[in-house]
């Protein structure tokens, strides 16, 4: 499986609550993207290690079987219809996007 790790900030118009929650409606549209094997919201806390704001507000995970899966969302409708969502609530200046393929190490 090939996965596309999506680390965002909130829009500096936009605190970071009110980004969250559009992202959450936000989820159906990405559901919609032909291919998608999995899709995960990983929302960034703050811990009582780490005394700064979270570096970013979320990291999304898109799974798809292959990079020619991957292509052809990247190409559809609905991928064109997520990305116009993501631009009302997210910072595109500091968005990171980054594909990977999972190696498992250990399952607990």
């Amino acid at each position: 499986m090939i996965g596309r790790f999506t680390q965002w900030r909130p829009r500096p118009d936009i605190d970071r609550p009110e980004a969250l929650l559009a992202w959450g409606r936000h989820a159906p549209l990405v559901e919609r993207v032909p291919g998608l094997r999995r899709y995960v919201q990983n929302h960034v806390v703050s811990t009582p290690f780490d005394e700064n704001e979270p570096a970013y507000a979320g990291v999304g995970e898109a799974w798809f079987d292959d990079l020619a899966a991957a292509q052809v969302a990247l190409e559809s409708d609905e991928w064109a219809a997520v990305i116009d969502d993501a631009k009302t609530f997210m910072d595109f200046d500091s968005l990171v996007a980054t594909w990977v393929e999972r190696h498992t190490v250990r399952a607990v």
